[in-house]
């Protein structure tokens, strides 16, 4: 076998060396794009997959486009919300990215995003609002 080639016994075939992935150690990025969808990016260091869910909800304006007191989307969302909440699951899965195209460009929303490894509880990553152009 030549030097530098891998066989059963290298680390890349232990699985007892892998790196369990921390939920709370990511990367994540939130922009819009040109046509008025909201785009989402995250990775983590770790060889597991993590599981994220991004809810939305439609930020309720009043006068000066500031949301209203008292608000429900003052409080952030549970992981699962009840189905007369205002918050939405626009994205449950592990693939890294995701893109909201079912965005209007004048209204402004809130989106909450979470992870969690297996069925551990779910992590709050972020709460962003972002109006699309």
């Amino acid at each position: 076998m030549s030097e530098g080639s891998k066989h059963a016994g290298d680390d890349t075939a232990d699985r007892s060396k892998r790196v369990e992935t921390d939920v709370t150690v990511y990367r994540l990025r939130i922009g819009t794009t040109a046509d008025g969808g909201v785009v989402f990016g995250w990775d983590y260091p770790g060889s597991t997959l993590l599981r994220v869910r991004i809810f939305r909800a439609e930020v309720a304006t009043g006068g000066g486009g500031a949301v209203r007191p008292g608000s429900a989307l003052a409080a952030k969302p549970e992981p699962e919300p009840p189905p007369d909440g205002p918050w939405a699951v626009v994205y449950d899965g592990d693939t890294g990215s995701f893109r909201d195209a079912g965005v209007a460009s004048d209204r402004a929303y809130r989106y909450a995003v979470y992870a969690r490894h297996g069925d551990g509880p779910w992590t709050l990553w972020r709460v962003h609002e972002v109006r699309p152009t």
